[in-house]
This record gives structure tokens, sequence and C-alpha cells, in this order.
């Protein structure tokens, strides 16, 4: 303890946990809530609209399940919340299981909506890395006193620090710990100051074993008329669709910008989704831009209550038949996700086909001039690929999209513009012969793009699919001295007495050099089944793979889990998967952009305000692909002349967390944390890093 005698008035904070007072008493406490906490992953997954028994452009009833998968090795609870953040019901889940629940026990006989994922440790760890007590010092003076601490036994406090207002106690001068189970004891024999007896006053608690954040990955599958309790499908469905859930980063933004959108063109209607995830009721508007000149031509707006969804019907709107064209949601100071549903239930004559597709919509600052497409079919049995390729950007763009088959060669380079801003261009991939192919897109400006599939001729009831899913943003950013991302599929389903739902994985090599992938198949509870792992060598550069469910020989029949890609050589590897089902009635068909996860850097700050003169502990801690851990990792932290940085740089310790202390005057300071992958003592560009406005005040 002698250690800490000279770290008065320490604000201890680590994996984004504020410590909060309770009454004085002494096991009582409350629940401390996220603060200045960042990770370069979002932890947090966004479901934008889960359907519930619910009509949609005139079909259905429509209803939805949603996967999440444990990407984590340890077990995981999963809190499932209604999009405003509230509770709706908590899952575990083992090390890498994976569980399907159901819209109607998700909302019973409610509406659908969104829904918020995040996910935490089970188990002998701590909940909060950080807690505060607040304490009525007893009598007689020279005793101690004692908190009972809400933690499994075996977890240990490591600090401990003493204040009463602006007093702050030393130890061991003033005072000393001791744990005995879970119970600490402050001692105040020493001859030092005290509090005066039946005064109260605040200890705060650091503990060594604090929970894991989870690593998640989520499918949302759509299907009416009858609802499906585990993701399975069968002849009692019409239609079928499907997208992936994203973390908050990539899904939630005040300006959104739809790919396609089409009332009763050639047979499509399209429904917006949008939902307020923000805390506040929102004011959204959406603007409808006409193709092919880009033209607004409508101005949609609507009141959204927080948690809420909008529900916007274009051709109920009011939006002619036979419009084409794009929207942008936008809401001043809002956090907005939105998904499409496009649905086709004729054709425009007249013929039933009952089609059915799902987009989303992207936050405007996320999209790039680069866009990977994993696959694309041309006249292969009868499936037939479009790309919807949109200008998000604030001036023309030209267009230039490479075509390559699957053994990596160049098949043929398209050209397209220029395209008005808000407008769109499609361009397919002609020929005969069929085969399979990728694609990458590059422009002038910032492109968000739809990539559709359709099956509208053939033989059998395989005839009248329709499968989407978006364009990869890139090029993806690297970090020299990290492997390549993970690639996170939580939804892989294989055919036998349970149904014949099939899924595939499409693998498309976006690096310069050969890609080799290994491919680990976890069952619900967590398993590995065979063929993991299963390695994959020689992808060819701007070349691709296809795993598929049936090919799989030694895949168990039934199976339903997740699999879960590591890039071991060449690369980056981007992905889709599919998911097909053909003794649905018309469309049994939905596809999946592939999720990734890469190590991590997590930083927290401490208090936003702190006291002037007064250190505060800032955490950084370092986690692998799958949310472990890493120790001896070299963290630096920086900032402006004036502040007192101490101990920098520091070393990650066996639970991957290092400490920092940083010190200010009468002073606000941007503060920078970056793991420094190079040891050489600077916060590169390149590696991960946070900073974050911290002030101290008088």
């Amino acid at each position: 303890m002698k250690h800490w005698s000279r770290r008065f008035g320490v604000v201890l904070l680590a994996l984004g946990l504020l410590v909060a007072s309770s009454a004085p008493v002494t096991a009582n406490w409350s629940a401390p809530t996220p603060t200045a906490s960042l990770w370069d992953i979002d932890e947090q997954l966004v479901v934008p609209y889960l359907p519930n028994n619910e009509t949609l452009a005139g079909t259905g009833p429509w209803h939805g399940t949603v996967t999440v998968a444990n990407a984590s090795n340890f077990p995981v609870t999963v809190d499932i919340a209604k999009a405003d953040g509230s509770p709706i019901t908590s899952v575990n889940l083992p090390g890498n299981g994976s569980t399907t629940l159901a819209a109607g026990t998700l909302f019973g006989s409610n509406p659908g909506g969104g829904l918020l994922l995040s996910g935490r440790e089970q188990g002998g760890c701590a909940s909060q890395a950080v807690q505060e007590f607040t304490k009525t010092r007893g009598t007689p003076a020279n005793t101690a006193d004692t908190i009972a601490l809400p933690v499994p036994s075996g977890v240990n406090v490591t600090q401990v620090v003493v204040s009463q207002g602006t007093t702050l106690y030393a130890a061991p001068a003033d005072y000393t710990f001791s744990q005995v189970g879970t119970t600490l004891n402050i001692s105040w024999a020493p001859a030092g100051a005290e509090p005066a007896g039946g005064s109260a006053y605040s200890v705060q608690v650091a503990y060594d074993f604090p929970c894991r954040p989870a690593r998640l990955s989520a499918a949302v599958k759509l299907m009416a008329p009858a609802p499906s309790t585990n993701g399975r499908t069968s002849s009692t469905h019409l239609m079928v669709s499907g997208y992936a859930g994203l973390s908050r980063a990539s899904a939630v933004g005040s300006t959104l910008v739809a790919p396609i959108a089409q009332a009763n063109y050639s047979g499509w209607k399209t429904v917006l989704h949008v939902t307020n995830v923000g805390s506040t009721p929102c004011s959204v508007t959406v603007k409808l831009y006409q193709h092919p000149s880009g033209t607004q031509t409508h101005t949609l707006t609507q009141a959204v209550a927080a948690g809420a969804t909008w529900n916007l019907d274009l051709v109920a709107a009011g939006v002619p038949n036979n419009w084409l064209g794009t929207a942008r949601i936008e809401g001043v100071g809002c956090q907005l996700t939105a998904s499409i549903d496009r649905i086709k239930p004729t054709q425009p004559w007249g013929t039933p086909v009952n089609m059915a597709l799902t987009n989303l919509a992207l936050p405007a600052g996320s999209l790039t001039s680069t866009v990977y497409v994993p696959l694309v079919f041309q006249a292969y049995f009868d499936w037939n690929t479009g790309l919807a390729v949109t200008n998000a950007g604030g001036l023309p763009a030209t267009v230039t999209i490479n075509y390559y088959g699957t053994n990596g060669n160049l098949i043929t380079t398209k050209s397209l513009g220029p395209i008005a801003s808000n407008s769109m261009d499609f361009d397919y991939l002609s020929g005969s012969g069929g085969q399979l192919a990728q694609a990458v897109i590059t422009s002038t400006q910032p492109i968000i793009v739809s990539v559709d599939a359709v099956k509208y001729t053939g033989v059998g009831s395989d005839v009248g699919q329709a499968l989407t899913s978006m364009g990869i943003n890139g090029p993806l950013t690297l970090t020299p001295g990290l492997p390549m991302p993970l690639l996170r599929v939580p939804l892989f389903q294989k055919q036998g007495s349970s149904g014949n739902d099939n899924s595939g994985i499409q693998l498309f090599n976006v690096g310069g050099a050969a890609a080799t992938v290994t491919l680990d198949f976890f069952d619900a509870s967590g398993a590995p089944q065979p063929p993991s792992p299963l390695t994959v060598p020689g992808i060819a550069p701007n070349g691709a793979v296809t795993i598929y469910a049936p090919s799989q020989a030694p895949l168990p029949a039934d199976f339903q889990g997740q699999v879960r890609v590591a890039v071991t050589a060449g690369g980056p590897v981007v992905a889709i998967t599919n998911n097909v089902n053909y003794d649905v009635q018309a469309d049994g068909s939905a596809a999946f952009n592939v999720a990734t996860g890469q190590r991590a850097l997590r930083v927290d700050f401490g208090k936003v305000a702190n006291k002037s003169g007064v250190d505060t502990i800032i955490v950084a801690q370092t986690v692998d692909e799958n949310g472990v851990q890493m120790p001896a990792q070299q963290i630096l932290v920086q900032g402006p002349a004036g502040l007192t940085i101490t101990t920098s740089p520091a070393f990650t310790n066996m639970f991957g967390a290092a400490t920092v202390l940083v010190k200010g005057t009468n002073t606000t300071a941007p503060v920078t944390v970056c793991w420094d992958l190079n040891t050489n003592g600077s916060c590169d560009a390149s590696e991960p890093q946070v900073t974050q406005s911290m002030s101290w005040t008088p």
C-alpha cells in the first residue's frame, strides 16, 4: 500500500463504469452508468426493425427472428432491449454459442420494432470494474469499518481510494485496507487523519477481474405469413427475407442514405422502417430523389418518439406508381437507424410472384468511394444480379466497376455516369453460359450499393427467388501488426429433418496476395463441429470461394450455428452469406452481410470533470478478436504541455489492462491513448487510438 501513499484524490474508472454514490449504509450501492468509454469496435448491435405479425405493402402478416451468436470463447449474457433502451429480456449463451428468438417472444402481442443487443461475461467476475460506496464512519476513533462487496468469491480488491469531500486520505498513513472473502475492511488504526465519527465518507474500490465485454453478431430473418420460432422456414411460408444486425457505429446516424426505393415500380413496393434509438422524440424527414435526374420529388415528415419506428409505405404515402429513386432520412441531432423492405406481390401484368428484399439505410458519413461485392450471378442456374449504385455525395459521380471471376481474372470493366447527386444507376453482368463473379466498384463520390439477385426463370419450385445484400464499404482499414479481421457468420444452416434451409458463404479476397482462410463451425451449444477446422488455401487476389452447407459432408444434418472465418495468410477477405429454402411456396431466399471483428483497444478516461491538481486514472484494455484480454501490450498516453502524465508507457497486465495517471491544473485538454504496436514510443496514425477532452476544474 505504500506504493499508493502519494496518489491522493485518484478517480478510479475502468471498463466504462463510473462509480456512483449510494445511501450511507454499509452494503448498499447503486449501479454505475457507462461514461467516457470508447471501443474501436462497437459492443452494441442494432436491429433497425423486426416485424411481429404485421402487414407490409399489403402482404403478410410478416414475422421475424433474430439469431444472436457469441463470438467470445467464454459464456456471456446478452441483454436485449427495445430501441429506447427499455429492457426486454436477457439470454445466456455459452462460449461460441448462439440462439434464435422470435419476434412474438420479444414483443408479445404488440407490434414489432427496433432492438438493441449488448453482452457481458458470465461467471466469477466483477460485473463492474470499479464501485463507489458511501460509508458512515463508526466510533470510537482508530477502529475499522466494513463494506460488503457485491462480487463473487475469488474476485479481489486491487485498490482503494478513500475521501470525504475534498479531503483525500492517504494509505497507509491514514488507513489500511484488507479483504476477507467478499468483505472489505477499512482500518483507521494508523495515527493519521480520519473522518469524524458518524460522518459519511466515500470508498472507491477497484477489482482485479472485471467481467469482459462480449463480442456478438446477429442475423435477422423475416418470413410471411407464418411465424418461425427457430429461424427455420418451410412450406407454410410464402416469402422470406433478411439482413445482418450492425454495430451501433455502423448503423446509427442523423442522416441515413437508402440505396434504392420503389413505389410500385415494376411491381416492387417499398416500406421504410425508420427507428429512433435516441432517448428523446425526433422530427424525421424523408427526402425522395427520382431516378435518373436525382431531382427531389417528395418530402415526408414524421415525429418519431424515442424507441419508436416510423413504417413509411411509399405507395400509401401517395408516391405515384412507377416511381423509382433513392431516399435520404434526416433528423437533426437524432439517432436514427433504418431498414428498407421491398416487396413484389405480383408482376405488373398481375401474375403472383411474392418476392421480398431487405436493405439497410446507412449513415452518410460512413460511406466511401470504394465498395466490394462478394457475389454476382450471371445466368448462374437462372440467377442474375443487378447492382444499384447510388451517389451519396454532393457532386456528380463517375463510377468504374471491375468484375472478376472466382479465379481472380478480370472479366470486364464497366463505367457508369456521371451519376447526379442523390441519384443512381444500374449495371448487370451480361453474357451467357452462367458464372459466379465478384466486383470492385470505385467512384469519384461516396456511394451506397444494393446488390439484388433474382431468379425469374427455370424449372421447379426454385423459380421466383430474390435476395439482396449491401455492397461492403472499402478500402478496408488495416492496422500494421494486427492480424486480418475475423469474419463472423451468426446463422449457418444445413438441411435435415428440421427443414431444408441451406446456407452458403461467399469469401472474396480483396487483397493483392493469395489468401488462406480457416473456418470453424460451432453448433448452438458452442461445440465445434466437423469439418472444423476447415482450411481453404490459395484464394487468388480478386478471387473467391464458396462454402456451401450441403457440400460439406462432415457437417451434421440439421446443423444450425455460427461460423467464424480466420484469414491466416494474404487477404483481407470480405464475405456475404446466402440462405435458401426451396420448400417455401414462393421466395425462400435471403442474404446477410458478414461482420468482421479485429483486435481492439478500449479506453476509459475517468470522470468528465475532475478536481484541479488531482490525478485521474486512465484505464486502457487490449482484447483479441474473441474478446480475450491481451497482456504485455504497450500503452501510451499523450497530451499537451501542462499535463502531468505518469507511468507512460504502461504495459497491460494478465487481464489486458493498463493504468496511467493524468493530472491537470485548472485546464481542459485533449488526451490521446494509443496501443503502441511497434513500441516506438509514439502514437502513429496507423495504430489504434482514442482521443477525448478532459477537464480539471477548481
